[in-house]
């Protein structure tokens, strides 16, 4: 590494739309680069602090941290990049300290190949996002990479970071450690746990109640056998292991988890198995604290592979408005656009909204954030174009009202609150909505009715299409005679 370069541009953005006041907004940050955003956090001042990297080209070139300081109104204010000749290295983590500055975490490699990240780098910034100090760390030299997976901030404020280590190219060992850091950045315990092995994309690294120790909940396993959570005491020991029980699907990643108030535990996760086919769906539970299952529910959705945001997927402040969104997890440069959903839920997992938005591009989010307001943003990245594989970081942040207010009377292009699934259809069309008093009416492409139903079971409708033919046709859902939503289906 021969000089570090900082550039600190203010104001800098290409795309920034209030859409509703200024609680809501969208924002898409866009240069001739890649860029990325992990993780947004929210300071003091109310402002979000949105951490990822910037690449000059898709593929082995360097990544450069990008930090960006966000207003509530969704204006940009600063940003920093931080490069590094022959570095590659970008933010996945980060917090407000108790001074005001920032602990940013993340990972860094002096070789160009984006699969060889062998070293751990926190550094501290002030609120103008200068630097004050950056440290790294290598991992043991037998392994050549590794990911960061989550991390936690223990009650007498040091720092725990989950996350895996692999010995070969690709990814094939996962081996699941636990490092510990101290506010000033300087490693204080480091331990891999060699016969564990972190199967999943995500997993929830979550304090006990008592906080005497903590557990790693996800898609994990000890020789080749799979569980479904660890739990560790203060010093990092494993003292159990086991599996949370399972009514409809086996708990499957990317995995989500936070405690309510009553002492019982909230769980949004990719459903797998038992009573479905596949892993495509959102599934919520609750379980109490020995992970003896209370209540669970699965959200079907049509026949696209679904993931809740890969770092994290759920979040409250207020348990009566319980935010979990999901999006297809399709690569962003495959052709085709998809949608993405905002879900919430109150702590007896009853659906009180549903949201859907997009369906003018790909999406892909790594983030989700309840904000001071009890808004709810997320964090991620879209396509340059369609089919393309360079990407821009992206940012929206929806209030609880956009999800409870009609679609016909938001600002939002995209929004819809029906989802109609699948498409193609063979013998059902499954609806999904939390509005009453909706009728759903299918056209051939003559424009002749084929048929018309009342919606008349909530969240839930299932409509039988046995009797339609194979071809193309439209549909209409009108509430009180009046259109609020159209589209496209395929009968198979």
């Amino acid at each position: 590494m021969l000089y570090i370069k900082v550039f600190l541009i203010l104001g800098l953005f290409v795309l920034n739309q209030l859409l509703s006041g200024q609680e809501s907004f969208e924002l898409k940050y866009s240069s001739e680069e890649n860029e990325f955003l992990y993780y947004t956090f929210q300071n003091s001042t109310g402002n979000y602090i949105s951490l990822g990297g910037k690449q000059i080209e898709f593929g082995p070139e360097p990544v450069s941290p990008l930090i960006l300081n966000i207003s509530s109104t969704g204006e940009i204010i600063s940003e920093n990049i931080i490069i590094k000749e022959d570095t590659s290295y970008s933010y996945r983590y980060g917090f407000e300290k108790s001074n005001g500055n920032y602990f940013l975490i993340g990972t860094l490699t002096d070789s160009v190949s984006p699969y060889d990240y062998d070293v751990t780098y926190v550094c501290e910034m002030t609120p103008e996002l200068d630097l004050v100090w950056e440290k790294l760390h290598p991992i043991p030299a037998e392994y050549i990479h590794h990911s960061i997976i989550d991390f936690l901030i223990t009650p007498d404020s040091n720092i725990l970071i989950q996350g895996k280590v692999d010995s070969s190219l690709y990814g094939s060992n996962d081996l699941i450690y636990i490092a510990l850091f101290d506010m000033n950045g300087e490693k204080l315990d480091f331990v891999l746990y060699e016969n564990w092995t972190d199967y999943g994309i995500y997993n929830e690294l979550i304090y006990k109640p008592d906080s005497s120790g903590f557990y790693l909940i996800g898609d994990i396993g000890i020789n080749y056998t799979p569980k479904d959570w660890l739990e560790f005491d203060n010093n990092l020991n494993i003292v159990d292991y086991g599996y949370i029980e399972n009514w409809l699907s086996y708990l499957h990643s990317p995995v989500s988890a936070k405690w309510l108030s009553n002492g019982n535990m909230i769980i949004a996760n990719n459903s797998s198995g038992i009573t479905i086919p596949s892993n495509q769906d959102l599934e919520v539970r609750i379980v109490d604290q020995d992970f003896n299952m209370i209540k669970d529910t699965i959200i079907y959705y049509s026949n696209e592979y679904v993931y809740i945001p890969t770092k994290k997927g759920l979040g409250f402040i207020d348990e009566n408005t319980i935010w979990i969104a999901t999006f297809e997890a399709a690569f962003l440069f495959l052709p085709g656009t998809e949608v993405f959903n905002f879900h919430i839920f109150d702590s007896n997992l009853n659906l009180k909204g549903v949201k859907q938005y997009g369906g003018d591009k790909r999406y892909w989010f790594f983030d989700l954030t309840v904000t001071n307001d009890g808004g709810c943003l997320l964090t991620g990245m879209v396509p340059d174009y369609e089919g393309s594989y360079n990407h821009d970081a992206y940012i929206i942040k929806v209030m609880p009202e956009d999800i409870f207010t009609f679609a016909e009377e938001t600002p939002f292009d995209f929004d819809r609150d029906v989802l109609v699934f699948p498409n193609p259809f063979s013998t059902e069309i499954n609806i999904q909505t939390v509005r009453k008093n909706l009728t759903f009416n299918i056209f051939d492409v003559a424009g002749k009715l084929v048929l018309s139903k009342e919606i008349d079971q909530i969240p839930n409708y299932n409509l039988s299409t046995g009797k339609i033919n194979p071809g193309f046709y439209f549909y209409t859902i009108q509430y009180k005679s009046r259109t609020i939503q159209s589209g496209k289906l395929i009968k198979e």
